[in-house]
């Protein structure tokens, strides 16, 4: 990429990947749902679960929001829905931590890591709490590579532009790396470059051309960083 400066990353489906499957946290997400919610049928579920993820892209909202639009949609009354999404979210985050252990981040795909922070300030940007995806990174022992983590409650926009402060660099001097729509809206909002992550998940980049270069695993970053 032309003089790249700063380096971010996305978690979900981007660090947080098997290069392998091409499926990650992302899908992990998915699944955690259901256990989080035993008492709704899975179909009817699966609609309302859709239509709230929909919202909350680039940050937009969060699990928190999801857990309401949820809670809502099926009717729950109670004065006290906010203790209610806080003990629906701590279990979300307890599934998923779990399934976090299992994904299979391979030798290769640290080493890269490894070798981008030796190169360039590398930095985390996410849709999801702050605090949980910092559990996340630990688990897969990969948080020591980041200068730092930034997720909600900001959104990618305001992380993005937040980092760009904090290194005093032109937004053309950095580069997003992110596995959906949402983070290439976010790059082209805030002027950065961008490259978008292969995944099993996103089809819509299978088969059909996009403005940016796409790759497979984050060891292709370090030869385009090296231009």
């Amino acid at each position: 990429m032309t003089s790249t400066k700063v380096l971010i990353l996305d978690f979900d489906n981007c660090v947080a990947l098997d290069e392998r499957t091409g499926k990650g946290s992302e899908e992990i997400k998915d699944e955690a749902w259901f256990p989080v919610f035993p008492e709704y049928e899975r179909g009817a579920l699966h609609v309302v679960l859709e239509e709230s993820k929909k919202k909350v892209v680039g940050g937009k909202g969060d699990r928190a929001d999801i857990a309401k639009d949820v809670l809502i949609h099926f009717g729950f009354t109670g004065a006290d829905i906010a203790d209610e999404v806080i003990k629906r979210c701590t279990r979300f985050n307890e599934v998923i931590q779990e399934g976090i252990k299992n994904i299979s981040l391979s030798q290769g795909w640290k080493e890269a890591l490894a070798e981008l922070q030796k190169r360039i300030p590398l930095y985390l940007n996410t849709a999801t709490p702050r605090e949980t995806v910092l559990e996340s990174l630990h688990a897969l022992g990969v948080a020591s590579f980041f200068k730092a983590v930034y997720g909600r409650p900001g959104t990618k926009v305001e992380n993005i532009n937040k980092i760009c402060a904090a290194e005093g660099v032109l937004p053309q001097k950095i580069l997003f790396v992110d596995d959906q729509m949402g983070g290439w809206e976010a790059a082209k909002e805030t002027n950065v470059q961008f490259v978008g992550m292969h995944t099993a998940r996103n089809t819509l980049w299978h088969n059909t051309p996009q403005p940016f270069p796409i790759i497979h695993s984050l060891k292709e970053l370090v030869p385009m960083l090296a231009r």
